[in-house]
């Protein structure tokens, strides 16, 4: 029998990217692989743990510079100030390319499990992420200011644009009203701006978030089947299945961009990412993954699959939920079959996390063998089916 109650000791502890107690989390749970005779291997990328801080700082100060720039007329310079603030932060979250996002760069570390029948017809992944992260604002808040990034990338080329108008009309009749109109343009930006910016760069100076529902009953469950499985090889018959505890979800899904990145994909693949388990309401599958500019459709097979497994298990069918930003887009950017689930709180709903409110009590103990069995149905499922 697993025991659920040590592994999630190990991940019921404040562990934000880049800190000594991620470290630390990540050595307990090779420690605990290899006591037990699992075979795991790591790998290693380049990681920005301070991702979304140098980004809400950047925030900040690009757009208050644009602000001045307006305000004081500096004409043609505003344009160039805008397409710098525009491209800094939009490109790194894009396309991971650390333009302002780079300070504190070190190794993160994936925790791969492979396990892998002499021939091979499919591939499944299931995955998690094990570090954490605390915010200002929580989930519903904090979609106030995500729904609105585009009308603020919008004001920043806008301002840049109108400082060349305002420089060529100041001496006519419209440069006052163009110089006013071009000021209170500059309020909203900045309200979204230092709003957000507050919001991402001041996490860490905050009561921190245990983690131990985001995300680290998801991988207490991967660990459980891991044990599970290399007890009963047998069960794979042709399909490979990959067990990855990703690093890095919270700065950008990193980890997860950087292992697909790392892989060639020679036979049919599927990822099944894991979110917010073993809380005590019913279990979800999000119908949209991603970033916050790209969402793309999850897969519904294996959505419908994934409900029936949870009905087999459970007596009860999953529900459609979402969108969510998670590891699962990683996958789905670059083309391969993905779905996230998860499960709700019957109080807090998709909420909570983030916060001090996302502790050991809200996982179900119980749950975490359930949430074993239902995946083991699912790969059942999946056989039986292809």
């Amino acid at each position: 029998m697993v025991d659920y109650q040590e592994l999630m000791t190990y991940l019921s502890v404040p562990r934000p990217n880049g800190s000594s107690a991620e470290r630390e989390t990540a050595h307990a749970l090779r420690e605990w692989l290899t006591k037990r005779g699992i075979q795991h291997r790591v790998q290693e990328f380049q990681n920005y743990p301070y991702f979304f801080e140098c980004l809400g700082i950047w925030l900040i100060l690009s757009r208050t510079l644009l602000a001045i720039a307006v305000w004081s007329r500096w004409g043609w310079l505003t344009l160039p100030i805008a397409l710098v603030g525009f491209l800094g932060g939009t490109l790194d979250i894009a396309l991971n390319l650390p333009l302002v996002t780079w300070f504190g760069s070190r190794n993160g570390e994936n925790i791969l499990i492979d396990l892998e029948p002499p021939q091979v017809r499919q591939e499944i992944i299931f995955s998690a992420h094990y570090d954490t992260k605390t915010e200002l604002l929580d989930h519903n808040q904090r979609m106030f200011f995500l729904k609105r990034i585009n009308l603020g990338l919008l004001l920043t080329l806008i301002l840049g644009i109108w400082g060349l108008l305002d420089h060529r009309l100041m001496d006519t009749d419209w440069g006052t009203p163009v110089f006013w109109v071009g000021v209170m343009l500059t309020i909203p930006m900045l309200l979204l701006s230092w709003g957000f910016g507050l919001h991402l760069s001041l996490g860490r100076l905050l009561k921190p978030s245990q983690g131990a529902v985001d995300n680290g009953a998801a991988c207490a469950i991967l660990l459980g089947l891991a044990e599970h499985l290399f007890k009963e090889q047998d069960l794979l018959s042709d399909v490979k299945l990959t067990l990855a505890l990703f690093t890095g979800e919270e700065v950008n899904m990193q980890g997860s961009r950087a292992y697909v990145r790392s892989r060639e994909w020679p036979v049919p693949t599927f990822a099944l990412n894991l979110e917010i388990m073993a809380q005590d309401g019913e279990y979800i599958y999000w119908e949209e993954d991603g970033n916050v500019f790209r969402l793309l459709p999850t897969s519904k097979y294996h959505n419908r699959k994934f409900s029936e497994a949870v009905q087999q298990v459970t007596g009860q069918p999953a529900r459609s939920a979402g969108p969510v930003t998670s590891d699962g887009g990683s996958f789905l950017i670059a083309g391969i079959p993905a779905t996230t689930v998860g499960t709700l709180d019957t109080h807090l709903r998709e909420t909570g996390f983030h916060r001090p409110t996302d502790n050991l009590d809200r996982v179900v103990m119980e749950r975490l063998p359930e949430g074993v069995e239902i995946l083991l149905e699912l790969l059942h499922g999946l056989q039986a089916s292809d």
